[in-house]
Formats: structure tokens, sequence, C-alpha cells
């Protein structure tokens, strides 16, 4: 036998064992639904006094990743989502690791990411925009109180569940941005997250504030939730920075919502603003008009039915 089919053989027999450890104490894994450059995301159940509840089961195999990520990212992230509890915030509800795998599970939401709802159905109004973008809001909102930054924050990582309810998940960036003996704010270095949420000071490659990256990609995923396209093209960076640097995005949305809502103008241009000692705190966001102009409550029943016949960005599709 060649020793690729040796370790092809070895690992089934890992596999194996794993699940059967995994059902010996309540759960079984399904179908994938998701990958990450180091994980996939599988359906799994949990039965518990005879009842079953659907989750969503993250595994990472320490094997197949690269030494920097098991090092600095992985327990970064265990230790965050470890302590973290937010109802817009996707809950980790036990982390198993055999044989070198990780299994997390944490809720399963059912309709998917916000990035998929739009290239199904297009635009979305701005109402039921305010509703998501409040929740996403108030997530972020309780990281920043505890100086955690998320550092990929993208429609793919904003989940849709039943009632209109949002969850933010996946923390493979996310990160303490303090020091804990001195009190101090920690700048970051590393180049994190997708270049389409990118802000302007991660493509100069300069050390950045964490928290100040979260507001940018916030006004992104905003921008792709009321016109279905990306309020700048990433197919080349320099270009890309140039606009940025130009606000050609806050540009095009004045003329676009102008009209429709000052407010919502206002919030976009210090959302995607360049400079970071001019950009909104997550606090500033809190408390902008736009937000405030909210009718409904959040938790208020829309149709998860296409809201706009609003033609959809080739982008998008």
């Amino acid at each position: 036998m060649s020793p690729c089919n040796r370790q092809i053989r070895a690992r089934d027999k890992n596999e194996i064992e794993n699940l059967r450890y995994l059902k010996h104490i309540g759960y079984s894994i399904g179908r994938r639904i998701g990958e990450g450059t180091y994980s996939r995301v599988c359906v799994a159940l949990h039965e518990q006094d005879g009842v079953q509840k659907k989750l969503a089961c993250k595994i990472v195999n320490r094997k197949h990743a690269e030494a920097e990520f098991i090092k600095r990212f992985l327990p970064r992230e265990i230790n965050i989502i470890s302590v973290i509890n937010h109802p817009n915030i996707v809950a980790v509800s036990n982390i198993v690791e055999i044989n070198q795998i990780i299994y997390i599970f944490m809720d399963y939401c059912k309709h998917g990411d916000l990035l998929e709802y739009i290239r199904q159905n297009g635009v979305v109004s701005q109402t039921k925009a305010k509703i998501y973008f409040r929740q996403i809001v108030d997530a972020v909102q309780y990281l920043h109180n505890r100086n955690i930054a998320h550092r990929d924050l993208k429609c793919e990582n904003v989940f849709l569940t039943d009632n209109n309810k949002v969850k933010l998940g996946d923390f493979g960036f996310a990160r303490v941005c303090i020091d804990k003996l001195t009190g101090s704010k920690v700048f970051s270095s590393t180049y994190c997250g997708s270049a389409a949420y990118a802000a302007p000071e991660i493509l100069k490659g300069v050390p950045y504030d964490p928290k100040m990256y979260d507001i940018w990609s916030m006004g992104c995923i905003l921008f792709i939730m009321l016109s279905a396209a990306m309020p700048f093209d990433d197919t080349n960076l320099t270009k890309m920075l140039k606009s940025q640097m130009n606000k050609t995005a806050c540009l095009t949305s004045a003329c676009v919502w102008q009209a429709k809502s000052p407010s919502l103008s206002d919030l976009f241009s210090n959302l995607l603003e360049p400079d970071v000692s001019k950009r909104y705190t997550i606090n500033d966001v809190v408390n902008c008009q736009w937000l405030k102009e909210i009718t409904r409550s959040p938790c208020t029943k829309l149709s998860m039915n296409p809201v706009s016949n609003t033609k959809k960005s080739k982008l998008m599709k």
C-alpha cells in the first residue's frame, strides 16, 4: 500500500473514531454548508433528554492548518467565542477537540448569510436594512465595549434567522485590542479580512486601530444592502485606495440617497471616512440620526421574500 493510501486510511479511521465519540456525547455531524481557509462548517444535531436541536459545527483540523494560524489566530478565536454572549452574535454551545480536530458547535442560522440573501433577492429596502443594521451595530458595540475587534465584518459573516433577526459570526480574525497589563490601545499590523471591505489604512499597510477598521467594514455592509453592489472595485487595490481617499462611494451614494434620506447620506460619509480621526466610532453610529428614525421594533416580522424590484447588480450575480 502506498504512503498516500495509508495516510488516507489513517485519516478516515481518526474521523470515524471522532464521529463515534461525538455520537456518544449526543452530537451528529451532517452535510457541509460552508468552508473557510482552514475549516469547514457542517450541519449538526445535538440530542439531550430526548430533545434534538439543530446546530452548525465549525471543524478545524490542526494538522491541516498553517503554524501561524494554530499559534495566533485559533487560540484568539477560541478565547473570544468562549466568553462573549449577545443576542445578535452567533452563540457557541460547546467546543470539543479529538485527535487534533476541533469541533465548535454553535447556533444554526436557517436563512443563511446576508450576501446570499442579497444575491437572491436584490436590494434590501431602507426599512429592512435599518432593522438589520441596528442589530449589527448592537453586536459591534457589545464587542467594542469589551475591547474586542472583529476585523472581518462582511455580509458573509452576518447570518439571518427567524423573525427578522441577524447574528454576527466567524471570529477567526477577532482580537482583544487593549493591553491588559497597561490598559493602552493595541494597534494591529496584520492584513485581515476581505479586500472589498478593507479600510484605506489596511491597504496602506500601516499599523491600524482594529475598531476603526470594523466601522469602515460596517459602512461597506450597509452600502451593499442598499445597492446590491460593492462600494469599491477591489480588482485593482491601488485604484481602490485612490477611490477610497477621494470618497467616491460616498459621493455616489449622496447623489442616489440624499433626496430619500439626508441622514443616510450623512451616515455613509462618516462610516466610509478615509481619515480615521474623523471616522465615526461605534457610539457615534449608535447615536446617528438615521438609526433614530427607526419606526419598528427589530423583531418586527418582515417577509424573507424579495422586497424590491430593483435589478440585481452584475457584481452580485
